[in-house]
């Protein structure tokens, strides 16, 4: 079957839980259908098809599937009973089409020889409904078909986000080990219809910025009034182009664990001109990659950790390294409690004057970052723990080395 790439994680190491999210256009629901389909053709797969609220078999996916049975040349291999609202397979497999708010702990049990459980509009399913469901599917070990090895157990979720605290962030965070999150939007479909893209151009037009990402870019509506740099000035960064003249900065957000992304960011002048995202290297190659990236301009570094590991590299091989660590004590004690916080809202003080690559992961997590107030009255920015918690996403590495990248330590001049 045809895949846009950015799905091709999923296919190469399907988990347990898998979340396709963004805006409209990207391929999530066509892509999904598609698979269910062609695996139940293979094999006696049974699937849950659920939303929170279906009145009637019209707001399901019932009709989705059934387009692609015909699309795939498959009129013959499945039964599809409208009356019941259900579809059969030559296989033995069956899809069903529920509303997740109707069903109890005690009535779901009635699916629990189900293997597969596609929830759309994910992001209006409530706490309890997935508390509800996850536990019901319960058949253990893999499976092939199609070329590629199935969990029999595992949940697929199409969801184009409303807001960072949707109850499905908060269930299934980015820190469980049997989730993936993938965000595909219509620049990842090859597909993309022409007749869309002219409704899209339309509503950029039309619809207010945060309209408009949310429903084509899927990215969530923030909380302004808690964030420290709102979407409209990071997507107004991001739409800005500044003068190059002067030296170079690179910020440099070294990883530390599991999924973390070592993050290089590198500005001339005012502009960042460009972005390096990698994974589980070691600090030796980081600092070697790091030390060409930077083209011999300086480079601010997060020094915790084994980021210290990365100075200490860069020292030996001569390189104009600023380690900074995100624990130390801030320059300005009577408005900060810590560095982080001063680096945070030191970005949010240049961002009406500094441009910024068009980076929808960047402009998430800049938009999201968020901050309270000390019990003396100290603008204080929220853990990466307590962010993860609250989003359900993955650390702001990106975000993080892009406040290195423009951190003006005391003593160090960096904007030149």
């Amino acid at each position: 079957m045809l895949i846009p790439n950015k799905l091709k994680p999923f296919f190469d190491n399907p988990l347990t839980h898998n979340i396709f999210e963004g805006g409209r256009g990207g391929g999530k629901t066509r892509t999904v259908a598609t698979l269910i389909i062609e695996i139940m053709n293979e094999a006696p797969l049974n699937v849950i098809c659920g939303r929170e609220i279906q009145k009637s078999l019209k707001e399901s996916s019932f009709l989705v599937l059934k387009q692609e049975i015909y699309r795939l040349g498959y009129g013959s291999r499945f039964n599809i009973i409208e009356s019941q609202g259900v579809i059969e397979s030559h296989t033995g497999g069956r899809a069903v089409f529920i509303g997740l708010q109707q069903h109890t702990v005690d009535s779901i049990k009635s699916y629990e020889n189900f293997h597969w459980a596609w929830i759309e509009e994910a992001q209006s399913v409530s706490k309890g409904s997935l508390e509800t469901l996850i536990p019901t599917l319960r058949t253990d070990g893999w499976f092939r078909a199609g070329g590629h090895d199935f969990p029999l157990r595992m949940f697929l979720y199409t969801m184009n986000p409303y807001t960072w605290d949707d109850p499905i962030n908060l269930v299934l965070p980015d820190s469980r080990n049997d989730t993936r999150r993938i965000t595909i939007n219509h620049s990842d479909n090859p597909w993309f219809p022409e007749a869309l893209e002219t409704e899209r151009l339309e509503a950029k037009a039309t619809m207010s910025a945060d309209e408009y990402l949310r429903i084509w870019e899927g990215i969530p509506f923030d909380n302004a009034e808690n964030a420290i740099i709102t979407r409209t000035q990071a997507s107004a960064a991001m739409s800005r182009k500044v003068s190059t003249e002067g030296g170079t900065v690179t910020g440099a957000d070294i990883a530390r664990f599991g999924d973390d992304a070592t993050v290089f960011v590198k500005r001339k002048g005012l502009q960042v001109v460009d972005m390096k995202i990698m994974y589980k290297k070691d600090t030796q190659t980081v600092a070697s990659l790091l030390a060409d990236f930077s083209e011999g301009g300086r480079i601010v570094i997060d020094d915790t950790g084994v980021g210290g590991g990365v100075t200490d590299r860069l020292v030996a091989l001569g390189a104009n390294v600023v380690p900074v660590n995100f624990g130390g004590k801030p320059s300005n004690k009577k408005k900060y409690p810590d560095i982080i916080s001063e680096m945070w809202f030191n970005l949010a003080d240049m961002i009406g004057t500094i441009g910024l690559q068009d980076d929808k992961e960047l402009l998430a997590e800049l938009s999201s970052r968020h901050y309270k107030y000390t019990a003396d009255e100290k603008r204080k920015v929220e853990s990466k723990e307590d962010y993860k918690s609250r989003t359900g996403r993955h650390s702001p590495d990106r975000g993080d080395a892009v406040i290195l990248c423009y951190y003006n330590k005391p003593n160090v001049s960096l904007v030149f």
